[in-house]
């Protein structure tokens, strides 16, 4: 199955397709709500995403840069999205209270 048709059957099981790339319509990284079913399209160095893919794109979403060159390495970009999705999807805890380890969890299950 190629890329396309992957991105088109994963939207249609409800997922939203985000593309991180500079555009005219793009929505700042820190401003954006993640959905919680989404799949992070990620292009090449220099190139960026490649044109035939921006139809499938729900959104397209930039890291907000200052200076001429406004440009990062992709694995770089794709940890920051992925670090801003982490941070939205996990549950509010107040500063006594510290996210379950996963003994705890594998506890709370069995």
């Amino acid at each position: 199955m190629d890329l396309l048709k992957y991105l088109a059957y994963q939207k249609s099981n409800g997922f939203s397709i985000l593309g991180l790339e500079q555009t005219a319509n793009s929505k700042m990284l820190h401003e954006f709500k993640f959905p919680a079913k989404c799949i992070m399209l990620l292009g090449k160095e220099k190139e960026g995403i490649p044109q035939e893919y921006y139809s499938i794109l729900d959104h397209c979403i930039e890291i907000p840069q200052f200076g001429i060159i406004r440009s990062l390495n992709v694995h770089v970009s794709g940890a920051l999205c992925l670090w801003e999705y982490t941070k939205q999807q996990m549950p509010s805890y107040n500063s006594s209270q510290r996210p379950a380890t996963l003994a705890q969890t594998e506890a709370e299950i069995n």
